[in-house]
C-alpha cells in the first residue's frame, strides 16, 4: 500500500500539545499513549537536551507515562550488530507493546529490528529522518556502513516516516520510495534539516500529532487483533 501524505481529517490537530509554561499535553494524547511504553532510539551521536528526544522524555515521564531510550555503547562509532543488541535487549524488559521512537540512525536501526523479527514487542514506530546511508556523501556517512543497505520489506507493525525538505541524509524522493517500500504513513515535515540536535524542534508538535495518529492506529489494530 503505497504511503499517504497526510493531511488526514483523522489527524489530530495542534492543539493536542498544549504549549504552556508547564509543558502540558493534552488529555487524549495522554489516553492514547498510556497503553504504551515508550522506547526513545536515539541515532548516531545521541540525543542531546535541545532534541526532541529528549524533551519528549521528559515531558512524558512529567505526565506519568511509561518512557525508556535505548542505550548505546558507542555513539560515535556504530555497529549493527551492537546496537540491535541493545535495542532487543531493552525491548525484552517492556511490560506492554512498544511504541518505537526512532529518529536518523535509530530509525534505520528500528528498520532492521522489524525485518529481522517478524513478531517482537514492538506495536508501531515513529521513523523520523531515517539516515539513507545509501546515497549520502557526506563525511559521516562512513560511520554507518554497517547499517546498509536498509530493508526494503514490509515492516510488521504500523510506521509513520517524517521526513524534512532539506535534510542532508533524506531527500522526499528517497523518503517516498521507503515509505513505499515499508508500508509506512508518510509525513512531509517541512524545512526542518535533519531534525535532530540542531534542528531547534524544542516539544515538536507536528511530531506529537503524528504520534498521536500512530498510536490510535495500534491501538485500533491491537483490538481488532483481539477481538
Amino acid at each position: 500500500m503505497p504511503p499517504s501524505l497526510h493531511r488526514s481529517p483523522t489527524l489530530p490537530l495542534a492543539s493536542d500539545f498544549l504549549a504552556t509554561p508547564s509543558t502540558r499535553l493534552s488529555p487524549a494524547l495522554i489516553r492514547a499513549l498510556l497503553p504504551f511504553d515508550l522506547l526513545i532510539v536515539p541515532g548516531l551521536f545521541g540525543s542531546d537536551e535541545d532534541h526532541w528526544q529528549s524533551i519528549w522524555e521528559n515531558v512524558f515521564r512529567a505526565h506519568g507515562l511509561s518512557v525508556k531510550r535505548v542505550a548505546q555503547d558507542n555513539w560515535s562509532t556504530p555497529s549493527l550488530s551492537a546496537w540491535q543488541a541493545k535495542l532487543d535487549e531493552t525491548l525484552k524488559e517492556a511490560k506492554r507493546p512498544v511504541l518505537l521512537l526512532a529518529h536518523s540512525l535509530g530509525a534505520v536501526l528500528t528498520v532492521h529490528h522489524g525485518a529481522r523479527h517478524p513478531a517482537s514487542a514492538v506495536a508501531g514506530a515513529l521513523l523520523v529522518a531515517p539516515a539513507d546511508g545509501e546515497q549520502h556523501k557526506g563525511p559521516d556517512a562512513a560511520r554507518i556502513e554497517s547499517f546498509m543497505p536498509l530493508p526494503a520489506q514490509t515492516l510488521p507493525f504500523p510506521s509513520t516516516v517524517i521526513f524534512s525538505r532539506n535534510d542532508p541524509w533524506l531527500t522526499p524522493d528517497r523518503a517516498q520510495t521507503f515509505g513505499t517500500q515499508w508500508g509506512s504513513t508518510l509525513v512531509d515535515g517541512g524545512y526542518s534539516g535533519h531534525m535532530g540536535n540542531n534542528a531547534g524542534l524544542e516539544h515538536w508538535p507536528l511530531g506529537l500529532n503524528a504520534l498521536h495518529s500512530l498510536a490510535l492506529t495500534c491501538h485500533a489494530g491491537q483490538v481488532h487483533a483481539h477481538a
